[in-house]
């Protein structure tokens, strides 16, 4: 039995694999829109300053984290936890604060211009929030 489990498990992952997951931003923000490079280097702590100039905040959302990750950088979630480990360690930088819940992502990317997040993008207000990359 623990064996079709795991198979069955196996089967849905690339499944999940499959959502499109959208980086969002405030709608007010003059921020149109994000390279997947520049997504890179704000959610890994190299940098935490647009080309504009802007100061930007990421947020982690923990039910999308793992894919989030994945789909950025082509590298599991133990590889990313290590990583941070190692840049915190170091007093570099620290990762993203992460959230727990879509709306408590939607309500902070809403009522502040600098945080950026991400959330699948089925779940997607266009009135509330700017798609600034798409992930697939």
């Amino acid at each position: 039995m623990p064996a079709l489990l795991f198979f069955l498990f196996l089967l849905m992952l690339p499944i999940s694999l499959q959502a499109e997951i959208a980086v969002i931003g405030n709608l007010e923000s003059t921020v149109k829109s994000l390279t997947k490079q520049e997504v890179q280097a704000i959610f890994m702590g190299r940098s935490r300053v647009l080309e504009n100039g802007n100061f930007v905040l990421p947020l982690d959302f923990s039910e999308l984290r793992s894919e989030f990750y994945y789909k950025l950088t082509n590298r599991p979630i133990e590889q990313i936890n290590a990583y941070w480990a190692r840049i915190m360690f170091s007093g570099q930088a620290s990762p993203p604060l992460s959230l727990t819940d879509e709306l408590s992502i939607i309500h902070t990317v809403t009522e502040n211009k600098s945080t950026i997040s991400y959330l699948d993008l089925k779940h997607v207000d266009h009135r509330q929030v700017r798609v600034l990359l798409i992930l697939d």
